[in-house]
């Protein structure tokens, strides 16, 4: 009997699913939002293991680390204060299919932007000796120069709340912010002392909710660094601040964080 030789199975190979680009670029700032990701440790590599990661600048960035292809989301943090920044920010946009700023400081101009609110030429002296080759722009959200297609609030951002919006970001999908003040999570948390029924200046009424209300129940007053809440009446709202302070007072509060343009923006 002669043995019949065995066929080798053929090798089914399954097609690779491509995985959603992602990149998280980085402009003047702190890099405290970035700081927040890499202190989600594993729960951010969980998310890392579901996209293509093609640039992480507080990690390391390269010459040019964009593909030639489009980028899903790209995540900014930062203002654009030097034509580097405003080239990256640029090159950014031409690249991302969803183009999102990544807190305070990208979406409203965060601490840089109280020099706009000073003597900008006397304000950088405190810094600089020798201003011939320094740079002193008026500091601009990055909406200023390119389209932004959604916003993650808070200096800095929260990192739970970033997970649950990168989910729906990496696949297309703009997510929804919940529209409540910082006051509704203020009262969930528990805070027995109201600084408004004390008369001192907060603007946790018209701030938007997604922090925990982590300054107030840390007994500091919410200086706005979410961002202004869509149907705030902001005009009804300073004029209640301003029985509490003085307008210097108040606008001090508004300036902190950036959110003095917006709030009197929504006031006109």
């Amino acid at each position: 009997m002669v043995n019949k030789p065995k066929l080798a199975k053929p090798k089914i190979t399954k097609p690779k699913i491509a995985k959603p680009k992602i990149a998280i670029v980085g402009l003047t700032s702190d890099e405290g939002c970035q700081f927040v990701l890499l202190d989600l440790g594993k729960k951010l590599f969980n998310l890392f293991k579901k996209v293509e990661l093609i640039n992480f600048s507080l990690i390391g960035s390269e010459d040019n680390p964009y593909p030639s292809e489009k980028i899903d989301v790209v995540f900014v943090e930062g203002v654009p204060i030097t034509q580097a920044d405003i080239n990256t920010l640029k090159y950014a946009r031409e690249k991302a299919k969803i183009l999102v700023a990544l807190g305070n400081c990208a979406a409203l101009g965060g601490i840089p932007e109280m020099k706009n609110y000073q003597n900008k030429e006397k304000t950088i002296r405190f810094i600089y000796k020798n201003l011939k080759k320094v740079a002193n722009p008026e500091i601009k959200e990055i909406d200023n120069f390119v389209k932004v297609d959604f916003v993650i609030p808070g200096c800095p951002i929260n990192g739970e709340e970033f997970l649950k919006f990168a989910d729906d970001l990496i696949y297309g999908k703009i997510p929804e912010i919940c529209q409540s003040p910082v006051c509704v999570e203020c009262h969930l948390r528990g805070t027995q002392d109201c600084f408004l029924a004390k008369k001192e200046i907060c603007l946790g009424p018209a701030t938007l909710a997604g922090c925990e209300a982590i300054c107030t129940k840390n007994e500091f007053h919410c200086l706005g660094c979410r961002g202004l809440l869509n149907k705030e009446n902001a005009r009804h709202f300073l004029n209640i601040l301003e029985k509490f302070g003085s307008k210097k007072d108040v606008e001090e509060s508004l300036e902190i964080f950036g959110i003095k343009d917006d709030i009197l923006e929504s006031s006109k």
